[in-house]
């Protein structure tokens, strides 16, 4: 199963939570992720520009940290077949998705250091613009 896999390369990095620039805490992000994918069926969507637009100094990459250990933590907490694992699924797409971003913007060359450098690629490839 490699989600497991992937899930369990992230472990190391539980104990890892401290303050960002912008003063929150990768912890903090990951709730954020969580209650976003959680509360309604397409709460989705807007996930990954909802995060680009409250923590534009993040590091880029630290988007797919977050949303991988959103997908973890719902896998871990809610039971195969529960309505609730829907949402694990969609965090993993996203973070999926999000890497492939990353390579498409390195490409292409534009910079890929913070969450706010999203948005110029979002001008060549709306998809996560238009979600």
């Amino acid at each position: 199963m490699p989600r497991k896999w992937v899930a369990a390369a992230f472990r190391p990095f539980e104990g890892l939570d401290g303050w960002m620039s912008d003063g929150s805490t990768r912890s903090e992000k990951v709730e954020f992720a969580i209650e976003r994918l959680l509360e309604t069926p397409d709460g989705w969507r807007p996930l990954v520009r909802d995060m680009v637009a409250r923590w534009p100094e993040a590091p880029a990459a630290e988007l797919v940290y977050v949303l991988v250990s959103a997908a973890t933590e719902i896998e871990a907490t809610f039971a195969d077949g529960s309505p609730s694992r829907a949402a694990a699924d969609h965090a993993w797409r996203l973070a999926a998705l999000l890497g492939v971003d990353f390579y498409a913007m390195e490409a292409v060359g534009l910079p890929r250091t913070k969450a706010a450098d999203l948005a110029g690629y979002w001008l060549i490839d709306p998809y996560f613009r238009n979600l």
